[in-house]
């Protein structure tokens, strides 16, 4: 399941990291995976959107292959990431989705650099309100939290199984691909800092500046959001309705927090109904 012809990359800012992508010409469209994810959460998608678009997928420092440097891990972080890829692939503009933390990275990085998104597919990215699931949020705790954010085999299948609807898409291969990046040296620091830059114990941080971003994100979005999502609420999604200048909003019965992975007829369905023909 998880076989993409992938290539190693060093970004402008000397960082390494894994990139697919599938050739093509026209707008390309860029997938951001989400929270300790990587690449291969895309492996149902991928290649079926490449049969007439330029697909790049890449794994963001901090997880999968990449690199894991001692850095903040907040949205500032992964929207330079973002800009480093494209920086690196030439790429003025693309179509961007993003899952997850993704999401959330593509929300900000709108604030500065919208020119360099045309479409976006945002799917249930943390901001959109405070609520956040509290098992997402312990590793925030005080003293207690870092060692409560140790990767181990049975906490991320915990984690896994948490996100699907149904606890079946969280398979032991996934698990077992999720757990060996997980175990890498740096890993657990990426995650902890990436979890406690966007949450507090009492739910998601800068909800209001994240909302300021979103009512002036002024290009055509699509919100995919499950209706059993665990991790953030699908009453988020009408947040998003509310915020957003330019949304169809889309929530997916049967579905948990990764619509790409859980119900990708569906994700691929919405995907190429909203953005333009390809060339």
């Amino acid at each position: 399941m998880f076989e993409f012809a992938t290539k190693g990359m060093t970004l402008g800012n000397g960082l390494n990291t894994r990139v697919f992508d599938s050739g093509g010409s026209g707008v390309p469209v860029i997938l951001l995976h989400g929270l300790s994810l990587s690449i291969e959460i895309w492996s149902k998608v991928a290649q079926d959107l490449a049969r007439d678009r330029r697909v790049i997928a890449f794994d963001f420092p901090g997880f999968g292959e990449a690199d894991r440097p001692d850095a903040a891990y907040d949205s500032a972080f992964f929207v330079s990431q973002i800009l480093a890829l494209m920086e690196s692939m030439a790429l003025e503009r693309a179509h961007i989705v993003g899952s997850s933390l993704g999401g959330s990275a593509l929300v900000r990085m709108s604030v500065a650099h919208a020119d360099r998104i045309d479409h976006a597919v945002l799917m249930a990215p943390g901001g959109f309100g405070r609520a956040a699931n509290p098992a997402l949020r312990l590793p925030t705790l005080p003293l207690i939290g870092y060692p409560l954010g140790k990767p181990t085999w049975l906490s991320n299948a915990f984690a896994l199984r948490l996100a699907m609807a149904n606890k079946a898409f969280a398979t032991r291969e996934l698990i077992d691909l999720v757990n060996d990046y997980a175990q890498r040296p740096g890993s657990h620091r990426a995650f902890i800092r990436t979890v406690k830059s966007g949450l507090t114990p009492f739910g998601v941080r800068e909800t209001d500046s994240f909302a300021e971003a979103a009512r002036n994100f002024r290009r055509p979005v699509l919100v995919l959001w499950g209706e059993q999502d665990h991790v953030f609420p699908v009453a988020q999604a009408e947040t998003a309705r509310r915020l957003l200048p330019d949304v169809r909003v889309e929530r997916i019965d049967g579905c948990g927090h990764y619509p790409h992975w859980e119900r990708p007829d569906i994700f691929l369905r919405a995907v190429r109904t909203f953005l333009p023909p390809p060339p």
